[in-house]
């Protein structure tokens, strides 16, 4: 627990009936039902209460709310005094005239359940029984929700894996130390209270529970696997924080460091942290109600190498190993509507009045560093980043030769920067044309090649007129657990245990870095993988292989393999 002085210890000089420290909890027993307790708690700069009379002032923040069970518990005085000290807290728009419920003061109060009480006196035991068993099991949904989403920073203690990485974490370069080149020593004059180098890992205690969390510097950001943390998916990776981070490095160096992260975007409202909780949740509830874009893009169907369709008269272009983006004429988005941090610079080699279609992307084999890019804000390394355009959907009514034509006339100055390319597309003259050039690509690291209708329109969703060519086949998986490494794996993840959509279970144990064998994705994760065969058993073999983490999937799904690309080997579950 922090050194801090405790602001609800004593408030004006009134001290609680029951001294509750930070995070310990208290039962009050209903008094209209013998077998049914609340649970009371004190979370940081407030105490929370289960019972339907402190949920039902949802309107009110937090540290502002309070119901007779805290009252008989902490003696209503004390009561009255923390309420006026966290209305005083509060913005001038949040204020508004205190709620004290004191039942014991008013007639009124006193009067309705006395009549309610007469009232049901006929009512049959057995609806007495269903409503008492309805009010318990709201109340275990309201504590759950109350952990997750009412308070400042989390405080379910969830169960972690073995290894655990944060989801979009970022490959780390080598670490720089403190020196002149390290963009975490020192910002704006501040240094952390405690120096993290690059990839460096430390636990903070649960403010609330028992708990440890990790913390962990990668690059440029800090992470910690509290759920605080992970449930700001919409800010960058690197302008996340939470109590945690801020006990640990120091809460002026982490508001400096969101500050130069994110000055005006997603990761603003985290910022404001625990020193200002009414103002942070503010913020989070605006960004909340803006509406997540999404994207109807034009998807691939899969074309066979020895039974697809003839491709003479198509046009070919190498598939990218990159990230599927949309530019609306703003922002980089991914068809599901995650927004990818670009930059202004970034953005301004774009026209603001056509929507592209395109891939952000780094290299081929790059795929990994691609996403972290991508998802972080203000990245210097986002002069990495370059965007394959292969479509303009606002003029998906012309052929796709025309659309072609025009987005070569767009971007002819720009491709000279070298982070704007308009996709090159080939002639195809024969299936043996489309197999060499799918062999020149896959042997120059290559994930494979797509094929283009000739005169097709841009259509939304997936169609037949753009087709996708690869000799191996790329999946999603949901990570279960972790299998132990071997030999110069040893104290390391060996492989992942993972499920495929249709339940079967296997093991990917090949395309790891060294560091991802050491920070692995964590269980419930999905990952993409990557395989040639599967067993007539419908499980991945010869060594399926890690891609990276699939950023914009909840859900695994299985690749669509044809029979001649099973072989016969029956190895059930245990490939």
């Amino acid at each position: 627990m922090s050194t801090e002085k405790d602001i609800l210890a004593e408030i004006d000089g009134i001290k609680p009936n029951k001294v509750l420290a930070d995070g310990e909890e208290f039962e009050a027993r209903s008094k209209s039902s013998s077998k049914t307790t609340y649970k009371l708690k004190r979370t940081w700069d407030h105490y929370y209460c289960t019972c339907p009379a402190w949920r039902m002032q949802s309107k009110k923040p937090v540290s502002a709310r309070s119901c007779k069970h805290l009252r008989e518990v902490l003696g209503d005085a004390y009561e009255d005094a923390r309420l006026k000290q966290a209305e005083t807290l509060l913005p001038d728009e949040q204020k508004s005239q205190p709620s004290k419920e004191k039942p014991k003061s008013t007639s009124k109060a006193a009067a309705k359940p006395k009549s309610k009480t007469s009232s049901t006196a006929t009512k049959t035991t057995r609806g007495s029984k269903r409503k008492r068993e309805a009010e318990e099991e709201e109340d275990e949904k309201v504590e759950e929700s109350i952990d997750k989403e009412e308070e400042p920073p989390a405080t379910v203690a969830e169960p972690e894996p073995p290894a655990i990485q944060a989801a979009n974490e970022p490959e780390a370069e080598a670490a720089t130390g403190g020196g002149p080149e390290d963009v975490l020593a020192e910002i704006n004059g501040i240094k952390p209270l405690k120096y993290l180098a690059d990839g460096e890992e430390t636990e903070a205690k649960s403010h609330t529970s028992s708990s440890l969390y990790k913390i962990k510097r990668t690059w440029d950001h800090f992470y910690c696997t509290c759920p605080a943390w992970r449930n700001q998916a919409r800010a960058p990776t690197n302008a996340r924080t939470c109590k945690h981070l801020k006990t640990v490095l120091g809460e002026a160096y982490e508001n400096a460091r969101i500050a130069r992260a994110d000055p005006n975007g997603a990761g603003a409202a985290a910022a404001a942290g625990p020193s200002s909780p009414s103002k942070g949740r503010k913020k989070a509830k605006v960004d909340s109600k803006d509406e997540k874009k999404t994207f109807d893009v034009l998807l691939a169907n899969k074309w066979d190498i020895e039974s697809g369709p003839d491709p003479t008269g198509w046009w070919a272009s190498e598939k990218l190993d990159g990230v599927r983006a949309v530019f609306d004429g703003e922002q980089f988005y991914s068809r599901t509507g995650n927004k990818f941090f670009a930059p202004k610079e970034f953005l301004d080699l774009f026209p603001k009045d056509v929507t592209l279609d395109g891939e952000l992307y780094s290299g081929r084999q790059n795929f990994q560093d691609t996403v972290s890019i991508v998802r972080t804000s203000n990245s210097p390394k986002w002069s990495l980043i370059s965007f394959h355009i292969f479509d303009i959907p606002s003029h998906g009514t012309k052929p796709f030769e025309e659309r072609l034509k025009l987005l070569e006339e767009l971007f002819q100055d720009k491709e000279k920067t070298g982070q704007v390319k308009v996709v090159e597309h080939t002639a195809v003259t024969s299936r043996d044309h489309v197999l060499e050039m799918l062999k020149d690509v896959e042997t120059k690291g290559g994930e494979g090649l797509m094929l283009r209708k000739p005169g097709s329109t841009y259509e939304h969703g997936r169609s037949s007129t753009l087709l996708k060519i690869k000799s191996f086949y790329d999946a999603e998986a949901k990570v279960l657990g972790y299998e132990p490494g071997k030999g110069k794996n040893k104290g390391v993840m060996g492989a992942l245990k993972c499920v495929m959509a249709s339940g079967k279970k296997f093991n990917v144990g090949t395309g790891f870095s060294d560091k991802q064998r050491r920070d692995p994705p964590k269980i419930g994760s999905i990952i993409t993988y990557r395989f040639q065969e599967l067993t007539r058993d419908n499980v991945p073999r010869r060594f399926p292989s890690y891609v990276g983490e699939a950023i914009d999937k909840d859900e695994p799904t299985d690749a669509e393999v044809p029979d001649h690309r099973k072989g016969d080997a029956k190895t059930g579950d245990d490939v």
